[in-house]
């Protein structure tokens, strides 16, 4: 945090809660619904008060589509209330939910049903977050398309947050393949190109977050940019020409008669200057 704070890169919180009944520790389960309850609110209230601003954004409760034991022991307003618990240690923290199998289609309606039910709760959520790693050896264009479009519904911020290419149904992750042909590597330079530019033409994505970019410390190691040391693959060199060439705005030229100079530039932070005087600029709709 002291890194990032110094450089600001900003930082996501994953996750305050997680609610697979396999992943609860069983000291919890060994609780009784009050004592289980305070723990809960404990939590909520330290973590977010000892960080309080220092995150961007947080995951409440991970995956609840996929299981919920917190609602199961104690209801269905549980989750609203980790937010206000959430929010009594830090009011302005972004609380994001965050699940799987959803721009696959397959669990899409699920999840928009979630989210309408939460919403009709009052629960305060900032954001969607949908995990990108569920696709196969390469990924359906229309469907993540349609799938984008159909959570655009709620008007709220959407996140990729753990994408991988290739994914979670991939040979390479199902038969532990370490290795990529050079047509291969040439694949995945490709779909991780379309996949980010899909992402990034649609209003309602805010951002992607690479689950993995370096094949020391990847789930699926083939879907790193980088070799274990640090070679980059074909991946990573279309990455950056995708970010820092296509995408990064860079122009300069003359003011006319009224003073002005126009180009034409993506949304975002820029640094323009003039006659030796710099200035930092956001482009927003």
């Amino acid at each position: 945090l002291k890194f990032t704070d110094e450089n600001n890169i900003p930082l996501r919180a994953h996750n305050l809660f997680w609610g697979i009944p396999r992943f609860v520790q069983p000291w919890i389960k060994e609780m009784n619904d009050q004592e289980l309850r305070k723990t809960l609110q404990n939590r909520a209230e330290t973590v977010t008060s000892r960080y309080k601003g220092r995150f961007a954004e947080y995951d409440l409760n991970n995956e609840m589509i996929h299981g919920n034991y917190y609602e199961e022991r104690l209801g269905p307003e549980i989750t609203k209330l980790m937010a206000q618990w959430a929010h009594n240690g830090d009011p302005d923290a972004k609380l994001y939910l965050n699940d799987y199998d959803i721009l696959t289609g397959n669990k899409l309606p699920e999840y928009m049903a979630q989210i309408r039910t939460l919403l009709k709760q009052g629960v305060p959520i900032a954001g969607i977050g949908v995990q990108g790693h569920l696709h196969g050896d390469t990924f359906d264009r229309n469907q993540l398309r349609s799938a984008l479009d159909s959570l655009a519904i709620f008007k709220l911020p959407i996140r990729i947050t753990e994408f991988n290419m290739p994914g979670q149904r991939s040979r390479y992750h199902i038969e532990k393949i370490r290795t990529m042909t050079s047509q291969e590597e040439a694949q995945k330079a490709k779909d991780i190109v379309d996949y980010y530019k899909i992402c990034f033409a649609h209003p309602a994505v805010k951002g992607i977050l690479m689950w993995g970019f370096w094949e020391g410390a990847n789930w699926i190691p083939v879907s790193s940019l980088y070799k274990r040391d640090w070679t980059p693959t074909p991946a990573a060199e279309a990455y950056q020409t995708l970010i820092f060439n296509e995408w990064w705005t860079k122009a300069s030229g003359q003011a006319d008669k009224k003073g002005e100079f126009t180009t034409p530039a993506f949304y975002g932070k820029y640094r323009i200057t003039v006659n030796g005087t710099a200035k930092e600029v956001t482009l927003k709709s």
